[in-house]
C-alpha cells in the first residue's frame, strides 16, 4: 500500500506498521487527547488489515449502560462472525457477577474458529464498574484467536500492571502519534494549502508537537490567510484552542457563528432540525459553507445530510454558548424538544427537554412518550426516564405512575409495582373530591400483576367483567382481553383463550397497541400447537412475521411465534436461526413466554445437534431468570427439558440431580400420578420428566403405569398435542410380545385420531422411542402419511437421512460452488463448517454467502433458510 490520501485522512504507513504489532500482544491501547488521529489510524487499519477479521465498536456516551453495551457489542462481533456463539455469557442475568460474565465472554470468544481484533473507539465514555471489570476478567483469559484494541482519550480504569510486567501490553501514546514533518507537508496538501517553506514546518513542530488537531486548525487558517496564522501560534494546546476561538471563530460571518454557536446543543443536526429549532430558512446552505471549511464537522455513518462537530469543537462551542448567550440554551432544547417529539423520536426529545430545565415540559413530554410506549412495548424506555423521578412526583401524576407500573410489571419487578399499587389506597383524593386514579384503571393494574406475578396460581375474580363494558377505555378493555386470554391458555381452556384473544387482537389493531396485538398473536399460536391446530394457523404466522419490522418490540413475539412453526415443521435450521436472532434482542421486558420458548427451543436443537455443553448451559440461564418470579409452570417445563436431555445423553449424574431437584422421588411417593384429574401443565411436565427418570433406572412397568394415567387425563382435555405425545411415549414403550400387525394398527388409530400433521417435532423429541418404532414398523403401509410429510421426516422413514437441498428455482441462480456453500447453510453448518466441507477459505466462504444473498434478495442466514422453505406454507 502506497502513501496516499485517503477518504479517511492522510496514511501514515509507519504508524499504522505500528498498530500491527497488536497481532503480538492481547492488548494494545491507544492513548492520546481529542484529535490526535486515533480513530483514523483505526479505520486505515479496518481497510488494510485481514489477517483477522476486524469487529470495529464506535462507543458512544450513551454506551455506559451494561445491557446496552454489550448488546452492542454483540451486534460488532455478529457483523464480522455470523456463527458467534454469544449465548455464552447472558445479558439478561444482570445479578451475574462481572467476573463471571468475563469468563464467559471469553470462552465465546474461544470458540471462534478465525482470529479476531476487537477495537473500541473511544472508549473514555465507559466508567460504568461492572462494564470495565467485565473486560478486566475477560483480559485475564482471553483466548490466543483474539486480540483486543482499545482506544482512548484517558486510561480504560482497570489495573494494567500484570500486562505490563508479562509483555502482553502494546501502549500507542500521544508521542507516537505526533505528525512528522513529512506528514505534515502531506496534510497540507490534502487541505488545499500552499506548499509550507520548510522552516514553517520546523516551526509548526515545534509549536504544536505534531498534534493532528493543532496542527489542522493551522494549517487550516493558513490557507486562508498565510503564514501569518502559524506565527500566532505558541506552541501549547491551550494556546492552540485560544486560536481557535479567538481567531478563527471571530472571522466567521456573523451568520455562520451564530448558527455554529447554536447548533452546539446538538449531538448531531440536519438542515431541517437546524431549521426548526434555530428558526432560519438556510440551515442547509450553512451546512454546506462548513462543510467545505472543514471545520472539525463530520458526517455521521448512515445518515445521509447529518453531521456531528469533532468533540474537541463541539466541547469548545458548547462553552462559548454558555458564556455568550446563557439565556438562549433552554428556548433551543425546548424548541428541540418539539421538534424530535413531533418526529416520533422520544428518546431524543426528552434529552432535550431535561436540559431545558423546564420540569412541567419534561414531564408533559413525557407523559406523551409514555402513552406511545406503552402500546409499542418499550418499557425500557419508560423505566429509564420515569423510574429516577421522585416519588412525590409520580404520586401526583397518573399519566406517569400508571406505565411505570405497567413497566414495572410486565419486566418481572412485581415487588416494586406493588408497593405502588399499596401505595396509591393511601392517597388522598384530588381537591375535588375526586380519586387520583380511576377505579377501572387501578383495577387494571391489579389484574396485571397478579396474572403475571402468580402464573398458574392466578384466579380471575367475578368483577374483572368491569374491564369488558363496552364504555370502558378501549386500551384497557382490549389489553384486559389479552391478559384474561392468556390466563384461559395456562389453564389449558384453549378455545376460550382464542375466542379472547381474536377479540382483544381487533381492539388491538384499532388502537395501534403493536405489542399486545403480537403478544395476542403468540397467544393463539401457542393455543394452536396444544390443540393441534399448528397447521392451520402456519400461513397467518409466516404472514404476521413477515410483516413485522424487526426493530419493534412486536417482532421478538411474532419471532417466537414463528420459532415454534418452523420447529413443529421439523424445519430445524431455519428455527435455530432465528433462535440465535431472537436470543441478541430478547431482554428483562420481554414476554416471559417468549424468552422460556426461545431458550427451550434452541437448548432443544442444540442438545439434537450435540452441542451438549451449551444446549445445558441455556437451559441453566432460563433457570437463573425464572427465579424472578412465581413461574412454576415454566419451571416444570424446564424440568421436563433438562430431564429428557440427560436421559437422552445417558448421564445418571445429571439426571440423579436434577430428580433431587425437582424432587420427583417425592412426587412419587406422595402418589401424584397415582390416579387422573383435570388437566394441570405442571402435573403432566413433571409426570414426564419421571417417566424419563423411571425408563433411565430401568423401572419401565412404573413408567408405563404414570403414562396410562396422563393419558387418561389428557383424553378429556383440549391440549391434544400434549395426548398424543403420551400416546406416542405409550406405543413406543408398548410390551415387545404385541405383533407388529397390533402395533401397525395402534399408530394407524393415532393417525386417525389426531391427525398425521400434529405428528410434528415436539412428537418425535419428547416421544424418544416414537421414532424408532416407525422405522422397525416399516411406515410404507401406513396409507395416510403423505409423500410431503414423508419427506419432511425422512429421517424416521429412511434408513438414512438425505441432505437439505435448494429447490430447482433456487439452485437456477446460483453457480455450482454457490450452491455447494448453500447446501452447507440449508444443514444448519457455520461459516468455518461450510469452508471445511467445501475446501475454501473462510473469507471465501463469506464471500460466496454475500453473493447469495444478493441473488436470493435477502439480508441474512434466516432470509436465506426461510426464502426456501417459505414456499412450501400451505395455503
Amino acid at each position: 500500500m502506497d502513501c496516499q490520501e485517503t477518504r479517511a485522512g492522510v496514511l501514515r504507513e509507519d504508524l499504522l506498521h505500528l498498530l500491527c504489532r497488536a497481532e503480538d500482544f492481547p492488548l494494545t491501547l491507544l492513548l492520546a487527547p481529542a484529535g490526535s488521529g486515533k480513530s483514523t489510524l483505526l479505520s486505515h487499519f479496518r481497510a488494510s488489515h485481514n489477517a483477522r477479521a476486524v469487529a470495529y465498536y464506535p462507543i458512544q456516551p450513551g454506551d455506559n449502560d451494561p445491557q446496552r453495551f454489550f448488546r452492542r457489542l454483540i451486534e460488532c462481533i455478529r457483523a464480522q462472525v455470523s456463527d458467534f456463539d454469544f449465548s455464552w455469557f447472558n445479558p439478561l442475568e444482570t445479578s451475574q457477577a462481572p467476573v463471571l460474565v468475563g469468563e464467559r465472554l471469553a470462552e465465546a470468544l474461544a470458540r471462534i474458529d478465525s482470529g479476531l481484533y476487537l477495537l473500541l473507539d473511544d472508549f473514555q465514555y465507559i466508567h460504568q464498574p461492572s462494564i470495565l471489570e467485565v473486560i478486566a476478567a475477560l483480559l485475564e483469559q482471553l483466548p490466543s484467536n483474539v486480540r483486543l484494541i482499545i482506544s482512548s482519550r484517558k486510561h480504560p480504569g482497570f489495573a494494567l500492571s500484570r500486562l505490563k510486567l508479562d509483555n502482553q501490553l502494546l501502549c500507542i501514546d500521544q508521542h507516537d502519534l505526533r505528525l512528522s514533518a513529512a506528514q505534515i507537508q502531506q496534510l497540507n496538501s490534502h487541505l488545499g494549502g500552499p506548499v509550507l517553506p520548510e522552516n514553517y514546518i520546523g516551526n509548526l513542530l515545534e509549536m504544536t508537537e505534531g498534534w493532528v488537531a493543532g496542527v489542522k486548525l493551522a494549517l487550516l487558517a493558513y490557507a486562508r490567510t498565510g503564514t501569518i496564522a502559524l506565527q500566532r501560534f505558541n506552541g501549547s494546546q491551550p494556546e492552540i484552542v485560544d486560536y481557535f476561538g479567538h481567531v478563527v471563530f471571530k472571522d466567521l460571518a456573523p451568520p455562520l457563528r451564530e448558527f455554529l454557536l447554536c447548533s452546539a446543543i446538538f449531538e448531531s443536526f440536519n438542515g431541517p432540525l437546524c431549521d426548526n429549532v434555530l428558526q432560519r430558512t438556510d440551515s442547509a446552505l450553512l451546512l454546506e459553507q462548513l462543510a467545505e471549511r472543514q471545520l472539525f464537522m463530520l458526517p455521521v455513518e448512515n445518515q445521509p445530510g447529518w453531521f456531528r462537530y469533532h468533540a474537541l469543537l463541539h466541547d469548545f462551542l458548547s462553552s462559548r454558548l454558555a458564556i455568550e448567550q446563557q439565556s438562549l440554551i433552554a428556548l433551543l432544547h425546548s424548541r428541540a424538544a418539539a421538534y424530535y417529539m413531533a418526529c416520533g423520536k422520544q428518546d431524543q426529545a426528552m434529552q432535550h427537554a431535561q436540559r431545558s430545565g423546564d420540569q412541567p415540559l419534561f414531564e408533559q413530554l413525557l407523559a406523551s412518550s409514555c402513552a406511545v410506549w406503552i402500546p409499542a412495548g418499550q418499557f425500557g424506555e419508560i423505566l429509564k426516564w420515569v423510574e429516577p423521578l421522585a416519588e412525590t412526583t409520580l404520586l401526583a401524576n397518573p399519566r406517569l405512575l400508571v406505565p411505570l407500573i405497567g413497566a414495572l410489571t410486565l419486566s418481572r419487578r412485581f415487588h416494586q409495582a406493588r408497593y405502588y399499587l399499596e401505595t396509591l389506597k393511601t392517597l388522598p383524593p384530588m381537591a375535588n373530591g375526586q380519586p387520583l386514579f380511576e377505579p377501572l384503571t387501578e383495577q387494571f393494574l391489579w389484574l396485571n400483576l397478579q396474572l403475571f406475578q402468580h402464573d398458574q396460581d392466578f384466579r380471575l375474580s367475578q368483577d374483572c367483567s368491569a374491564l369488558l363494558a363496552p364504555g370502558v377505555h378501549r386500551g384497557i378493555r382490549a389489553v384486559s382481553l389479552t391478559i384474561i386470554a392468556y390466563h384461559h391458555l395456562i389453564d389449558a381452556r384453549l378455545d376460550t383463550a382464542i375466542r379472547f384473544a381474536s377479540q382483544s387482537k381487533e381492539l388491538l389493531a384499532q388502537s395501534g397497541h403493536s405489542f399486545f396485538e403480537s403478544y395476542a398473536d403468540l397467544i393463539i399460536a401457542l393455543c394452536n400447537r396444544y390443540a393441534g391446530r399448528t397447521s392451520s394457523a402456519r400461513k397467518e404466522v409466516y404472514s404476521d412475521y413477515q410483516r413485522t419490522d424487526q426493530t419493534s418490540p412486536a417482532w421478538v413475539n411474532r419471532a417466537t411465534a414463528m420459532v415454534v412453526s418452523l420447529y413443529e415443521q421439523n424445519q430445524l435450521s431455519a428455527a435455530q436461526q432465528l433462535c440465535e436472532d431472537l436470543m441478541a434482542v430478547v431482554n428483562s421486558s420481554s414476554a416471559t413466554e417468549a424468552i422460556a420458548t426461545v431458550y427451550l427451543t434452541l437448548s432443544r436443537l442444540l442438545h439434537q445437534r450435540q452441542q451438549l455443553v451449551r444446549a445445558s448451559r441455556l437451559l441453566e440461564q432460563l433457570a437463573n431468570i425464572l427465579q424472578l418470579g412465581n413461574y412454576a409452570r415454566f419451571v416444570s417445563q424446564l424440568a421436563q427439558e433438562q430431564i429428557r436431555q440427560a436421559y437422552l445423553s445417558a448421564n445418571q449424574p445429571a439426571l440423579q440431580a436434577l430428580a433431587q431437584r425437582y424432587q420427583l422421588a417425592e412426587r412419587l411417593a406422595a402418589g401424584d400420578w397415582e390416579s387422573a384429574r383435570g388437566y394441570d401443565e405442571c402435573w403432566e411436565r413433571y409426570g414426564l420428566a419421571t417417566v424419563y427418570w423411571l425408563l433411565a433406572r430401568g423401572a419401565k412397568v412404573r413408567a408405563v403405569r404414570i403414562l396410562k394415567v396422563l393419558a387418561e387425563s389428557l383424553r378429556l382435555s383440549e391440549v391434544k398435542t400434549r395426548a398424543l405425545i403420551i400416546e406416542a411415549n405409550l406405543l413406543a414403550l408398548n410390551p415387545q410380545q404385541q405383533t407388529k400387525e397390533l402395533q401397525v394398527r395402534e399408530l394407524r388409530q393415532l393417525i386417525a385420531q389426531y391427525g398425521i400433521s400434529n405428528f410434528s417435532r415436539s412428537l418425535y423429541d419428547e416421544a424418544p422411542g416414537f421414532g424408532a418404532e416407525l422405522l422397525r414398523l416399516n411406515p410404507e403401509q401406513l396409507v395416510d402419511i403423505s409423500d410431503k410429510y414423508r419427506e419432511s421426516y425422512a429421517e424416521f422413514f429412511l434408513a438414512e437421512r438425505q441432505p437439505v437441498k435448494p429447490s430447482t428455482d433456487v439452485a437456477r441462480l446460483l453457480t455450482d460452488k454457490e450452491s455447494e456453500v448453500f447446501n452447507g447453510l440449508l444443514n444448519g453448518l457455520s461459516n468455518s463448517q461450510i469452508s471445511a466441507q467445501t475446501g475454501a477459505a473462510l473469507s471465501t466462504t463469506k464471500w460466496h454467502l454475500k453473493n447469495i444473498y444478493a441473488k436470493l434478495n435477502v439480508a441474512n442466514r434466516t432470509e436465506a433458510i426461510l426464502s426456501v422453505q417459505s414456499r412450501t406454507v400451505p395455503n
